[in-house]
């Protein structure tokens, strides 16, 4: 393969039979000066590494996404930080993202040829019906999202560049939830912080009961939003503390995540807990095996249904669980023929059913289509099977290390886990669109690109071929037959 070193050829004799001019005596000395090894690129991308200046910008980009500078001091709410902090760090990494986008390349990293997909369906699902102004500010809206996701899969291109953008994100996210957790106890009344009272059902006598919730900021105003946020959180603060190579300070861990567990009771959200959940079993399932995952699940959901309160009181029968199914039904009674392959539109949801679907799978099937709920699916489809192929080769080799670097043999468990609680959370929420998805999805692809170039024989673990299409059409085609069925029993 390109990525593996060279051998030094066997050098062989030859007799001199005749006067050597000095131009054969040169090419004789080069060709006789032992070979160089080839050094293995990070990641199977290849190519040069990211300015390190882009990469430091893209952290801020980062920073500013959970802490937005605009809400902490009001005399900066007209200055575009972000815009300016994204764009240069493009144009700095742009020979990077060049490459990323040739098709050899996104052929090895199908995550993103999926994530352009998912752009071409948002033009597409307004195309067709010649909504010539939806066409334009949907695909706008959707470029800055991509633009996000190329350049952390571009940018991140080392184990220690990807530590270094999950510990930035770790502790921006853990500040912001701190200042939320502050701010609902009542201990500091921030301005910029405003939680909500949500129905949650009627009582017995008729009165409406509702319960008092903590949003977050920025693009965390939704509590669920911000519950799967604090489970994604709370796996990377788990991973900082296990990180043995950390100072005495990594007890600091330890404290961000009781703070993050009393966010999660304050958010009062059903799915957050579910969430939590999912992502023990993950995290569980590759170090201990299936029987200590289910374990795991059954002396969870026995403790939650005693102490959560109305986080474990899971209902599809009635109330806010209900209501849900009853939004999927609307999203998916409207594919009819017409808008089977294109959907009804980016952002019609809303007006079609008067709330969001509060499930980003369902969404993306009803606005973009067979064809971009395809390719959003395949997002997560890549994702996941490229991790599940990293530990089944673990499981095969009984324990041995898999990869040259430790640091990525450490971290697959943790990447595992932030997938599957950031897709057990979209079951219960809108997030087609949004960065915060294309992060969790970017981290994985920038993983699997690490991972593959660190294993004994470099190799992608996903590449887009006709086997991996027959895959994810299958696997999307299951899913929207799947929730086609479950609306039809549940949904009364």
């Amino acid at each position: 393969m390109a990525n593996e070193a060279y051998s030094d050829p066997a050098p062989v004799p030859q007799a001199v039979t005749a006067p050597v001019t000095a131009r054969e005596q040169t090419a004789r000395k080069i060709n006789a000066a032992p070979r160089r090894r080839q050094p293995v690129p990070l990641s199977i991308m290849g190519g040069s590494t990211a300015p390190q200046n882009a990469y430091i910008l893209f952290l801020l980009v980062n920073i500013t996404l959970f802490l937005r500078p605009a809400e902490l001091i009001p005399a900066l709410a007209n200055l575009p930080i972000y815009e300016v902090l994204i764009l240069s760090s493009f144009f700095l990494s742009l020979d990077q993202i060049k490459r990323t986008v040739k098709l050899p390349m996104l052929k090895r990293q199908p995550i993103t040829l999926c994530v352009i997909g998912v752009l071409a369906a948002v033009a597409l699902s307004h195309a067709s019906h010649m909504y010539f102004y939806g066409i334009r500010t949907s695909t706008v809206m959707f470029l800055k999202t991509l633009m996000y996701f190329l350049l952390l899969v571009s940018i991140i291109d080392s184990p220690q560049r990807l530590k270094g953008l999950l510990k930035t994100i770790a502790i921006s996210s853990s500040v912001m939830i701190l200042l939320c957790v502050i701010d609902y106890a009542g201990i500091i009344d921030f301005e910029f912080i405003k939680h909500v009272s949500d129905r949650d059902g009627v009582s017995d006598a008729g009165e409406v009961i509702r319960v008092f919730r903590m949003r977050g900021t920025g693009i965390f105003q939704d509590p669920n939003d911000l519950s799967v946020l604090i489970v994604t959180t709370g796996v990377l603060c788990w991973y900082f503390f296990n990180d043995p190579a950390a100072s005495p300070l990594r007890f600091l861990w330890i404290v961000s995540m009781i703070i993050l567990g009393i966010g999660l009771i304050y958010t009062r959200s059903r799915g957050g807990l579910l969430t939590l959940g999912i992502a023990g079993m993950v995290f569980v399932l590759p170090r201990y095996g299936k029987k200590a995952a289910i374990a795991c699940a059954v002396v969870g959901m026995a403790g939650v249904t005693v102490l959560a309160g109305r986080q474990g009181n899971i209902d599809l029968n009635s109330g806010t669980g209900h209501d849900r199914i009853l939004l999927w039904r609307e999203g998916l009674t409207a594919l009819k023929s017409p808008d089977l392959l294109f959907g009804i539109g980016e952002g019609q949801y809303s007006d079609l059913a008067g709330l969001a679907a509060h499930n980003s799978f369902v969404h993306a099937f009803t606005e973009l289509g067979l064809f971009g709920g395809t390719f959003f699916i395949g997002c997560f489809f890549f994702a996941a099977l490229g991790l599940y192929r990293l530990a089944q080769f673990q499981s095969r080799n009984q324990g041995r290390p898999i990869f040259r670097s430790r640091e990525l043999e450490r971290l697959l468990p943790y990447v595992a886990a932030i997938l599957a609680a950031w897709c057990g959370g979209m079951m219960s929420l809108s997030r087609c669109y949004v960065v915060p998805t294309y992060m969790v999805v970017g981290v994985c692809a920038s993983y699997l690109n690490l991972a593959g170039a660190s294993l004994a024989r470099p190799t992608p673990l996903v590449y887009w071929n006709k086997q991996h299409v027959i895959y994810l059409i299958g696997v999307s085609m299951a899913m929207f037959i799947a929730f086609l069925i479950f609306v039809r029993i549940f949904a009364h």
